[in-house]
């Protein structure tokens, strides 16, 4: 009986839906808010700032594969002409504000979640015998 049950709660944790994120997808002169589900692979919440003298300031937020922040200066933008500024993150929504201080914490894959899960279910229901 534990058999069975144990494989019936590896087989749901293994054919559940895949996690994806949600991030904030627009385009506007302000600080644009939007959500979307972001397709699977996509892993960051993409935000870049431009500020251009004659078409102004430009926000984009956006979901991507792979992401890389281009300045290190935390919760400033700059106000120089011809700047562009782009921060990466990877939790939900985590691109709704310009440049949170939020860290770009990494989650753990669903893969891995599911494993961790279905391992810790094998523990619960060996644990008596070992």
């Amino acid at each position: 009986m534990k058999t069975l049950l144990l494989l019936l709660a590896t087989l749901t944790v293994a054919l559940s839906p895949a996690y994806t994120l949600r991030c904030h997808v627009c385009s506007d002169s302000n600080n644009c808010k939007k959500v979307q589900q972001c397709p699977s692979g996509y892993h960051y919440c993409k935000t870049v700032i431009s500020v251009e003298s004659l078409a102004g300031n430009l926000v984009e937020k956006s979901c991507e594969v792979s992401c890389t922040t281009s300045d290190s200066q935390q919760g400033q933008v700059s106000s120089s002409t011809g700047t562009r500024r782009t921060q990466c993150c990877r939790e939900d929504l985590c691109n709704e504000r310009l440049f949170s201080a939020a860290p770009a914490a990494t989650l753990l894959s669903s893969a891995t979640s599911r494993l961790l899960l279905a391992l810790g279910l094998l523990a619960l229901l060996l644990g008596p015998r070992l």
